[in-house]
């Protein structure tokens, strides 16, 4: 990997030098930010979840013929996320001593595409009932573990753009940065759906 040169921003038409905290700040920032708006939608989700349940009492809730949530098909799901997070902080830690990163940052990507693949085929298979006009607790739960499909794909393609050969992949700040808030991301999401899931099945 080469010595990264400096990132270039722009004032009117001058150029202006990014010194490696600003870029890491920046893109920090960034990604909290985005975390944070993710946050209010998950607010939103739960609102929409309890004001539903609360609304809708015995088997309104639930009717009869909605099997229970499978538990082991999710916690492959789970565990292989948890694999892929813990790889990409080997890598950020391999990152951080100038080691090559290429190879397990390929073992993150596997293992966060294996946890979609996993989590798109949950979504099709939940059992009988399952169908999202059953009612509202089948609908809002199907959208909700939706949105983790949509989310934990997103990630992959955010991995596959550090992993991939290209300006990012060169640049030793850009891995770094990238990598530290790829985890941050990750973190939250592995966090978020084990909640949405122990919620689902539980309430």
């Amino acid at each position: 990997m080469s010595t990264p040169s400096a990132a270039v921003a722009y004032e009117g038409d001058e150029p202006i030098e990014l010194s490696e905290a600003m870029q890491r700040r920046t893109l920090l920032l960034g990604n909290r930010l985005f975390l944070g708006a993710n946050t209010m939608l998950m607010l939103a989700m739960l609102f929409a979840f309890l004001f539903l349940r609360s609304q809708n009492y015995g088997g309104m809730w639930r009717p009869d013929g909605i099997a229970d949530l499978s538990a082991p098909p999710m916690a492959i799901a789970l565990l292989l996320q948890l694999g892929c997070l813990v790889a990409a902080v080997a890598t950020l830690a391999a990152a951080r001593r100038g080691a090559g990163v290429r190879g397990i940052a390929m073992v993150a990507l596997v293992l966060g595409l294996a946890a979609g693949a996993a989590r798109i085929w949950y979504q099709y298979n939940l059992g009988s009932g399952w169908v999202i006009n059953n009612g509202t607790y089948t609908a809002v739960s199907e959208m909700w573990f939706g949105i983790f499909i949509v989310e934990v794909l997103l990630g992959c393609l955010w991995l596959l753009s550090i992993v991939m050969p290209g300006p990012r992949a060169r640049d030793r700040v850009a891995t770094l940065n990238h990598l530290r808030a790829f985890s941050e991301f990750w973190l939250y999401l592995l966090i978020a759906s084990t909640f949405v899931w122990l919620l689902v099945r539980l309430v």
